[in-house]
């Protein structure tokens, strides 16, 4: 995975963004959270990016969710807009 730390890793934040367009998907180490005046390391984790046409997109979120508890993932998918 990607892992843009410019020298301090686990303390940068790295914004992207994706192109629109389908068949794409960008998988990326997800940025530190800063809580309680501390860096505090997501290790373990991921992010995905994927672009799903919106008339699909409700269908992909329940069969993504269902295929990423058969493969044993723990912790909750998040989708955002």
């Amino acid at each position: 995975m990607t892992s843009p730390h410019f020298g301090h890793p686990g303390k940068i934040r790295f914004h992207h963004g994706h192109p629109p367009g389908s068949r794409y998907v960008k998988i990326m180490t997800p940025n530190p959270k800063f809580v309680d005046g501390a860096w505090v390391s997501r290790e373990g984790e991921m992010e995905t990016s994927l672009y799903v046409p919106q008339n699909r997109r409700k269908r992909f979120e329940g069969l993504f969710e269902g295929y990423a508890k058969r493969l044993g993932m723990a912790g909750s998918v998040e989708f955002l807009p």
